[in-house]
């Protein structure tokens, strides 16, 4: 067992110096306590006697500090503030309270879901509403707490944590690989069918010349959804550009496979991201450093022929 501080002053009178070295005053320090200036004046005579030492001095400007009781008074009012912030996290844990999360249908339902049970469990105490949308979290619009954004990272104003980075490669269903001449990248594509994601129709052509794969008239399938891009995929309607952390559990089942041996890597990716001025907001700390841990679990191996993998760097 610790043993106690030997040198533990009266916490009313420290509560009456912090203030009043704050202020410079002992009004001011009396009105924020709610006591008389009288008080507060007793208090740090008591606590200047207890020393030995005066800690103010009076003078025509007001009261003046030495050195020393600046840096006293300093330690006093950050040992102050981890009071409160302690405070807060012990009643925030015995208290039901709700996260609100918004950012895009397909994190949610291919990525942030299936993980969620194991957050629940953990924190039965904060409930996770999600906001699904398209369009980017914007913190002086919605009535949110954190937002799914992609991109780089480079938000100002934003506290950003990045959960995973593009990792892009074509998949297929094993059955519509089946059917066609698959002898090489090139003839593959020609007699496939390419599926697209509207809000990311640069996809395919960034990966075919990472693959070094000539660009080609072929049939194409556009999306609103990429959910639904992933559906048809599975449905032998053709061939989709996969983000590997979206499709990781058919890759693994091998409902899904990737026919080929490259995958584009990209400095864009998917971050959680607050005002910096809630980030210290017990709920969003929780959030916060479950979905980082979450985010460094192993996808697991998946399907399709060994990989080679190519990085390149979005223009």
């Amino acid at each position: 067992m610790k043993k106690p501080h030997r040198r533990l002053l009266p916490l009313n009178q420290l509560r009456a110096f912090e203030a009043a070295a704050r202020h410079a005053s002992f009004t001011k320090a009396a009105e924020e306590l709610g006591v008389t200036q009288g008080a507060v004046s007793r208090h740090i005579r008591a606590l200047e006697e207890r020393l030995g030492f005066p800690l103010f001095s009076r003078t025509a400007q007001g009261l003046q500090l030495s050195h020393g009781s600046h840096v006293f008074a300093l330690a006093l009012e950050d040992a102050y503030g981890r009071i409160a912030r302690a405070t807060d996290n012990l009643i925030a844990t015995h208290t039901h309270s709700v996260l609100t999360v918004r950012g895009y249908t397909t994190f949610f339902i291919r990525w942030l879901i299936p993980r969620l049970p194991q957050f629940q469990r953990l924190h039965p105490e904060i409930e996770v509403r999600l906001v699904a949308a398209s369009d980017p979290v914007d913190f002086d619009r919605d009535a949110v707490d954190v937002g799914i954004r992609y991109g780089r990272g480079q938000w100002r104003h934003w506290s950003c944590d990045l959960l995973f980075l593009d990792e892009l490669s074509p998949i297929c269903s094993p059955d519509y690989l089946a059917q066609r001449d698959a002898s090489s990248p090139e003839a593959l594509l020609r007699g496939s069918t390419l599926l697209h994601h509207n809000l990311r129709p640069s996809d395919w052509a960034e990966w075919c010349r990472c693959a070094h794969v000539a660009e080609e008239q072929r049939d194409n399938l556009y999306f609103e959804d990429l959910s639904i891009v992933y559906e048809c995929a599975r449905a032998n309607l053709g061939i989709a550009i996969g983000q590997r952390s979206y499709v990781e559990d058919d890759l693994m089942s091998g409902r899904l496979i990737e026919p080929f041996g490259t995958v584009l890597r990209r400095d864009l990716g998917y971050h959680l991201v607050t005002p910096l001025e809630r980030a210290d907001a017990p709920k969003i700390q929780v959030f916060r450093a479950w979905l980082a841990e979450a985010s460094r679990r192993p996808a697991g191996a998946p399907g399709g022929l060994a990989q080679e993998e190519a990085s390149v760097s979005s223009v």
